[in-house]
């Protein structure tokens, strides 16, 4: 099955376009809090007593803040200089060593902050960003050591290094020199390695988000085609149905004509082969009349008339017009009204007809010759109860959980080789729910079935009675 048009991946590209636009703009904040607490913490240790040059300290932030500030207008569109970052990164090194040298050269206590500098870059920046932070910055670093014990560069010393040229020992400054740029390149290389398996993380989830695009789609188009494939079944069957039972109706009416004699007598032969005909007739009218049910319910077309009925009366009335029926199949029928009046709940009449006559039917159908079927009627709390408990055929445990499936019949049934739809259990469970009710089963194969719903007292119609002594009384 092929898919129309090819998958785009632009919202995707956008979303990791905002990540990395994110990514920068939190470095801008980050930026503006180091910045305030490089300037808080040169106050502090000026007054303490340091040897801060605090002149150079204040260029060199100032110069950093300036910089934040662009950065903070060239990242607010979704357009920047590829570069940009870059140069942010380098300047970021520039500045700290600035701090460096104003704060004590080899004896700053702000070292640190290449370190932090370096882990900042590689984690949110490109792969190439944390070796060219480690480059720039160890070399910058390497040459302020170089400037300061050549003298090339003032060194600002420290009260706590008194009497001590720290700058200008040689083993020192060496050591120094070769731990710190060693840790940069450790803290790169590590840094850099968590990064690089995020970013193979990243880029298999983008991979699988893509194939999930491609999925997805695929998946909505079967969907959409298999709506209208099933759209056309519910026309077709609705369609042919209708004109089915027209001609049917008439051969019904027809038969019955001549069983009736109207057409004159007829011998016991013809009798017994007209009912034959008749009987085949009037199943294949059920039949279409359980299309057409099935069709409106798929179509929401299934129309409920809701009034205050007695579930009981009903229930006689279907029994009493299965009779012959109930006698044919020759199985010992039961029905147990209850022993006190029950109260009158909101109900389709035509319709709840429809599924007491299914649910008997079917256990007749099922259960052979001398079985038992029972019907009964009774209430439990604030629900009448309604069930039909058989000795017949049963249903197979694995097959139990379709058994209110369109179109569903039981292996065990099929090869009793009894007439059948699968459709009358669909229906009823339809109808049922449409009232609010619940539909319940138990079943053991070879042992027999109980199929019984439950309604609400105050059932679905029961909003529309007294609405207006309600409304009335309310105001």
């Amino acid at each position: 099955m092929a898919v129309p048009g090819k998958v785009q991946l632009s919202d995707v590209e956008k979303l990791a376009t905002k990540e990395k636009l994110g990514r920068l703009n939190w470095s801008v904040n980050v930026r503006y809090l180091v910045i305030l607490v490089l300037f808080v913490m040169t106050l502090l240790g000026h007054t303490l007593g340091f040897s801060y040059d605090l002149g150079g300290i204040l260029v060199a932030v100032s110069l950093g803040l300036a910089f934040n500030i662009a950065s903070s207008f060239i990242y607010s569109g979704s357009r920047y200089p590829r570069v940009w970052p870059y140069l942010g990164i380098m300047l970021d090194m520039v500045v700290i060593t600035y701090v460096v040298h104003y704060t004590g050269g080899v004896e700053s206590i702000f070292l640190p902050l290449y370190f932090l500098q370096i882990v900042g870059s590689n984690v949110h920046f490109s792969r190439i960003a944390g070796p060219l932070n480690f480059l720039f910055g160890g070399g910058i670093f390497i040459l302020l050591l170089i400037g300061e014990y050549q003298g090339f560069i003032s060194h600002i010393a420290q009260p706590y290094f008194a009497g001590i040229n720290v700058h200008q020992h040689t083993t020192y400054v060496f050591v120094l020199a070769l731990n710190l740029v060693a840790l940069m390149g450790i803290s790169t290389y590590r840094s850099g390695y968590v990064v690089r398996s995020l970013s193979l993380v990243e880029r298999r989830l983008f991979e699988l988000n893509e194939e999930l695009i491609h999925t997805n789609r695929a998946f909505s188009y079967a969907n959409r085609r298999l709506k209208e494939i099933d759209q056309m079944k519910t026309e077709f069957i609705s369609v042919a149905s209708h004109q089915m039972r027209t001609p049917l109706s008439a051969i019904k009416w027809v038969i019955k004509m001549m069983l009736d004699g109207d057409m004159g007598p007829l011998t016991a032969e013809q009798r017994d082969l007209l009912s034959k005909g008749y009987q085949s007739n009037e199943r294949m009218i059920a039949l279409i009349n359980d299309l057409l049910d099935v069709s409106r319910i798929d179509e929401g077309r299934f129309q409920y008339m809701f009034s205050r009925h007695d579930l009981v009366e009903i229930a006689q009335r279907v029994i009493d017009e299965m009779h012959a029926n109930i006698k044919a199949r020759g199985v010992h029928f039961h029905f147990k009204p209850p022993e006190n009046p029950l109260p009158k709940a909101s109900i389709d009449e035509q319709k709840m007809h429809l599924v007491i006559q299914n649910l008997i039917d079917n256990a007749i159908k099922y259960t052979p010759k001398g079985g038992d079927v029972t019907v009964d009627v009774s209430q439990d709390e604030d629900k009448i109860r309604f069930s039909v408990k058989d000795t017949g055929a049963g249903i197979p445990e694995r097959q139990q959980d379709r058994i209110f499936s369109k179109f569903f019949r039981a292996d065990n049934v099929i090869r009793m080789q009894t007439e059948g739809s699968g459709l009358g259990l669909f229906i009823v469970k339809s109808i049922v729910e449409g009232h609010k009710g619940e539909v319940h089963f138990e079943s053991r194969e070879g042992v027999g079935s109980t199929f019984s719903f439950t309604l609400p007292v105050e059932g679905r119609g029961a909003e529309n009675d007294g609405s207006f002594e309600r409304f009335i009384k309310s105001m």
